[in-house]
């Protein structure tokens, strides 16, 4: 595998669990440092672990023997320190860790009094990949499809929660079946206009929640103000990996600006297929029926808050679609970076 050493380096200090299977310790060392200046040079990650000290050089290249002289001239410096009283006391293992090592390597760094330890780099990116949180959730958030085909179609209960906080007695209100509301429920809490548990009675208007019925237009309460729009889109723009919903809404724009880029208008039937691959829905939605539904549902909410025009086979982004597109982006990048940032 071709990789920098140091992005293996910053996996391994924070994932100490990772660096006890590697080094085959008994328990967690803990970090002292990593690329500490000594007079031979700069050593890659020192641990203490129990009464130790772990010296650890990383390589990303196949073991070369002058990696043995390298370590040891490292172990030496850092006795030095000791002995001026500048480092911990502890006796030293100095360890190196190499993609691949035979055995006949391994006897000689043994002579050596260093410790070789292989490691698979695809390995350290896949563990990385599936546990270092908060990343692998927001990674893991993908679109659902509660069956809700516009945004203003929570309007019919939503505004009465200033009144009625008891489910029963908002069905009696509002009609229908129970299961379309709890739909609809479901969907306002993607949103984050309500506060509600899953299986609870009550529900309560969130702070977005109240801003949005106070910016209803009292004479057409089934669709959306402008103000209620603005509010909605900021919303999303700013916190695309807020919920399911949110980021479905904040991918069929992106999805649909990346397309423009080869053909415009997009084709609806390309938006299905790279809506479907740029959410992670591949697994989920296999058939040609799901894609277009999930699409179509996305593409609706997109329309509602004019992010996207559409015909019937054909998506247009609109100017405000693209200016959300830049922001969204913006904010998206900050939250994966917030999320990896070492150290």
């Amino acid at each position: 595998m071709e990789i920098r050493e140091n992005q293996i380096e910053d996996i391994l200090v924070n994932a100490p669990s990772l660096t006890k299977n590697i080094l085959r310790l008994d328990e967690e060392p803990r970090l002292i440092g990593r690329q500490i200046i000594v007079p031979s040079g700069r050593l890659d990650i020192l641990y203490a672990y129990k009464s130790h000290l772990l010296l650890v050089e990383l390589k990303a290249v196949p073991f070369q023997r002058k990696f043995i002289q390298q370590v040891l001239e490292y172990k030496n410096d850092l006795i030095e320190f000791q002995n001026n009283g500048k480092m911990l006391k502890g006796e030293i293992y100095p360890y190196l860790l190499c993609p691949s090592v035979t055995e006949t390597l391994r006897r000689i760094t043994q002579n050596a009094n260093v410790d070789v330890m292989s490691y698979n780099p695809e390995e350290v990116l896949k563990y990385f990949y599936n546990n270092m949180r908060p990343i692998a959730s927001l990674v893991e958030t993908k679109p659902i499809d509660i069956g809700i085909w516009n945004l203003h179609l929570v309007n019919k209960f939503i505004y009465y929660l200033d009144t009625i906080k008891n489910i029963n007695e908002l069905l009696e209100v509002v009609g229908g079946a129970k299961k379309t509301l709890y739909n609809k429920i479901k969907f306002a809490k993607e949103l984050r206009l309500i506060e509600w548990e899953p299986h609870s009675e009550f529900i309560s208007l969130s702070e977005l929640g109240r801003r949005y019925i106070n910016a209803r237009d009292g004479k057409f309460d089934d669709r959306l103000s402008d103000e209620q729009v603005n509010m909605i889109k900021k919303f999303v723009a700013h916190n695309p990996y807020e919920s399911s919903v949110i980021l479905g809404v904040a991918s069929i724009v992106e999805a649909t600006f990346t397309l423009a880029r080869n053909t415009y208008p997009v084709h609806m039937n390309q938006l299905c297929d790279f809506f479907t691959v740029h959410s992670g829905k591949v697994y989920d939605w296999q058939t040609k029926k799901s894609k277009y539904n999930a699409t179509r549902m996305y593409s609706n909410y997109a329309v509602d808050l004019g992010l996207l025009a559409k015909t019937e086979q054909k998506v247009y982004i609109t100017p405000e679609g693209i200016k959300f597109t830049m922001q969204m982006q913006l904010h998206k990048s900050l939250k994966m970076m917030e999320s990896i940032i070492i150290n």
